[in-house]
């Protein structure tokens, strides 16, 4: 199968940092491709540039197979996108809004925007004007605008931003279906893990401009249980897990606040007697079921070993 995008050393350089740093990475038809960082780590940057929203410094973005720099017109055709905060006209409808930025795609007919709005579940409002709607509402409108041409890729940044319990689950829902039903490959950015961890096929992480890591979401969990199989929680995991490693010969980790490790023959409750005997405070203990959030802790570095 080939991608639907290819990139390929892109690099973005500002005059006193360097943005994004040699990335390398693709996305296959109706994969749900998570991008995965913190603040500032170089998520928007790397959309913008695959949008054709930002000129890279170095590096080719390839878009079924055609390169975005000299093929610009024919590539976007293939993507819709939704980077930061959609903008609209507040005075317009719902309808009116996606009818207007569907003029740009003549197969687009008043009955496709009403089915795509009930995909995403706005039907009902789609009527009113868009200064009526909350945050989660422009989302969804968002969403909407991106998928009016039937895209082969969707990027979509933070589409879960402003949306209740009830909107996040309709739209991982919609998303799993059209990638499942139609192929359209996803790239997808959050900061909010558990929707990368129930959504996502494969984990992208980006930190500081640099990919660290690029797993599928099975490979991520597995790759994390070297760390160790049990967990300790307390408010002094450094000097705990000093202990349990001075006493019983076991190589610990830790992560915030809790000390990974494989206890061996060693019994949990052992260990927890000799922190109990030194007076360290114990708050949870047991074996680790992994999560993204510890796989993404150890796969950015931010554990101390001991």
């Amino acid at each position: 199968m080939k991608p639907i995008l290819q990139v390929i050393g892109l690099t973005k350089e500002y005059k006193n940092r360097v943005a994004v740093n040699n990335l390398n990475f693709a996305i296959f038809p109706g994969q749900i491709f998570g991008f995965l960082g913190a603040n500032g780590a170089g998520k928007s940057t790397t959309m913008k540039l695959l949008t054709g929203l930002a000129s890279p410094t170095n590096g080719k973005v390839l878009i079924g197979g055609q390169s975005l720099e000299s093929n610009f017109e024919s590539c976007m055709h293939k993507v819709g996108a939704m980077i930061e905060t959609p903008h609209f006209y507040p005075y317009l409808t719902g309808f009116q809004n996606l009818k207007y930025y569907s003029s740009k795609f003549p197969k687009v007919t008043p009955s496709k925007i009403m089915d795509i709005a009930m995909l995403v579940g706005l039907s009902s409002r789609l009527h009113d004007k868009v200064k009526t709607y909350s945050l989660g509402m422009k989302q969804r409108l968002g969403i909407a605008q991106a998928l009016l041409h039937d895209p082969k890729l969707l990027i979509l940044d933070e589409p879960t931003n402003g949306l209740d319990a009830n909107g996040i689950r309709e739209i991982k829902k919609f998303l799993k279906k059209i990638a499942k039903e139609t192929g359209v490959a996803i790239m997808i950015s959050s900061h909010i893990l558990s929707i990368m961890e129930s959504l996502c096929d494969t984990i992208c992480v980006i930190d500081k401009g640099q990919i660290v890591q690029t797993k599928s979401m099975d490979e991520i969990k597995k790759s994390c249980t070297k760390y160790g199989s049990h967990y300790i929680k307390t408010t002094k995991p450094n000097y705990a897990g000093f202990l349990i490693q001075d006493e019983f010969n076991i190589k610990v980790h830790v992560v915030k606040n809790k000390i990974l490790f494989n206890k061996n023959n060693i019994e949990l409750s052992d260990i927890i007697n000799l922190l109990t005997e030194k007076k360290v405070p114990i708050y949870g203990a047991g074996e680790i079921d992994y999560s993204l959030e510890d796989a993404y802790l150890s796969i950015i570095g931010t554990k101390n070993k001991i």
